[in-house]
């Protein structure tokens, strides 16, 4: 990886780890370099930060992902994520995303972002796992929004939106793109994504 500050981009099918693997780069860099600048912008953080409060589109939200297990419209994803992304963002950090961009219209938001910020190649990691082994994850985690109906839904949404998306990000030279079998241990993911990143 070169000293330039990076742009990370993460995908995966929910329950791929993609938590998990960010929190074991941070770790890697920070052990390269103690005085490292790391800022993230996780989508799954800010809309359960969202869901806190109690406005009629808050609670509107917030059924639709706890109980439906749908994606939020991406008029209103846009808004928040553009909101965190331009109060978390710095010249010399490297930036990590998390659950953003999802869709094809949130990749053209993305590319406008990093585009005005200045910011060459972002690196797309996709943490590919099958549907049955997320599923499986899923049910075993008991978190509140991962009942079994709403669970295939979400699974439903990220075939009907994001794998287009990932295909579109394949052939667009704005970004680096590195698949990374996300079905083996922690461990083994891991050091197949620090292979990958060479750094």
């Amino acid at each position: 990886m070169n000293t330039k500050p990076q742009t990370i981009i993460f995908v995966g099918r929910s329950g791929s780890g993609k938590g998990t693997q960010i929190d074991l780069l941070k770790k890697y860099l920070e052990t390269q370099d103690k005085d490292i600048k790391i800022k993230e912008i996780v989508m799954g953080n800010i809309f359960r930060n969202f869901f806190n409060g109690d406005s009629f589109v808050q609670k509107m939200a917030k059924e639709a992902t706890m109980e439906k297990g749908q994606f939020q419209p991406d008029f209103l994803t846009n808004a928040l994520f553009i909101n965190e992304a331009v109060m978390q963002a710095e010249e010399e950090a490297i930036l990590f995303f998390d659950g953003f961009p999802r869709s094809l219209d949130q990749l053209n938001i993305i590319k406008q972002f990093l585009t005005y910020i200045k910011r060459d190649k972002p690196i797309v990691i996709n943490i590919d796992v099958s549907r049955k082994s997320v599923k499986e994850r899923m049910l075993l985690r008991q978190r509140a929004d991962d009942k079994d109906k709403a669970i295939d839904k979400r699974l439903d949404e990220f075939d009907r939106l994001t794998t287009p998306m990932i295909e579109e990000i394949k052939r667009d030279s704005f970004f680096r793109y590195l698949e990374i079998d996300g079905e083996g241990t922690i461990e083994e993911i891991h050091y197949n994504l620090i292979k990958e990143l060479n750094i």
